[in-house]
C-alpha cells in the first residue's frame, strides 16, 4: 500500500510491501546510488538474507566502505520512476556485500507528470553538449515538458546522478532550445549494452523556449508523433 505525501510523492511504508519491492529490485538489478557518510557507491540490490537488504558496489567503480552504523541514502529507478530511502549500514558479510538495515519507508519520487513522447530513431531529435570539447551529439530517447532522455556511450560520455549538464535540444523544423539538465537516472539502452539512457529534468530553460516546446509537444501529440 502506497501513502501520498502533501507533495505528491508516494510511499511504502508497511514492512510487507517494503520486503516485495526491494525483492523485485534485487531480481531486476536495478542500478543504485547509495551515498551518504562520506561515499557515493553504485551497484545493485543482491536478494535478501534474512530480512536484511544487500547491496553490491560495483567492481568498475570501487568505493570506501562507510563506517558501520552511518546513515546513507539509497536511489534507484525504474523505467518511469526514481525511489529511494534512507537506511543504515549494518555489516559486511563473506560475499562482500553490504548489510544494511531494512527501512522504515520507501518514497517513490521525481516521477514525470508530464506526457513522455518517444522519438528514439526519429531524424531531427538530438541533444547537442554545448559544455564539452567538441560540442558532441547526442541521440534523444524521450522529450516531455518537464525533461528529456538521451542516450550515450558511457566509454566516451558518462554522467553522474544530479550532475548538471548544459546544451541544446534540437527538435524537426524548429530553433534549438538551450537548456540546463539534470541527470536523474540512467538505464542500459534495449539490445545495445554499450549504450545507456540518461533520464534528466529541466532546471533551467527561458521562458520563450519553454512556450515553443510547450507548442511543438502539443502539435507533435495531435499530429500522432509526425512533424
Amino acid at each position: 500500500m502506497e501513502a501520498r505525501s502533501e507533495v505528491g510523492s508516494l510511499w511504502l511504508t508497511r514492512p510487507q510491501d517494503i520486503n516485495v519491492h526491494l525483492a523485485c529490485a534485487a531480481s531486476e538489478r536495478r542500478s543504485v546510488l547509495l551515498s551518504g557518510a562520506g561515499i557515493a557507491a553504485r551497484g545493485a540490490f543482491a536478494e535478501r538474507v534474512d530480512e536484511w537488504p544487500l547491496f553490491i558496489p560495483d567492481p568498475k567503480a570501487p568505493a570506501p566502505l562507510p563506517r558501520l552504523g552511518a546513515t546513507v541514502k539509497c536511489d534507484y529507478f525504474a523505467r518511469n520512476d526514481a525511489y529511494s530511502f534512507f537506511t543504515r549500514l549494518v555489516s559486511l558479510d563473506p560475499q562482500g556485500r553490504w548489510v544494511l538495515q531494512s527501512p522504515l519507508a520507501v518514497e517513490r519520487c521525481d516521477r514525470r507528470a508530464a506526457s513522455r513522447h518517444l522519438v528514439v530513431g526519429v531524424s531531427g531529435f538530438c541533444f547537442r553538449l554545448s559544455d564539452l570539447p567538441g560540442q558532441p551529439l547526442l541521440g534523444l530517447y524521450d522529450i516531455s515538458s518537464a525533461g528529456v532522455s538521451f542516450v550515450a556511450d558511457p566509454r566516451r560520455h558518462r554522467f553522474e546522478f544530479e550532475e548538471h549538464v548544459i546544451g541544446q535540444v534540437h527538435m524537426p523544423g524548429e530553433v534549438p532550445l538551450t537548456v540546463e539538465l539534470e541527470v536523474r537516472h540512467s538505464r542500459a539502452f534495449p539490445r545495445q549494452p554499450n549504450l545507456r539512457i540518461y533520464g534528466s529534468q529541466l532546471v533551467q530553460i527561458s521562458k520563450e523556449h519553454e512556450h515553443l516546446l510547450a507548442e511543438f509537444l502539443t502539435h507533435w501529440h495531435r499530429a500522432g508523433g509526425v512533424v
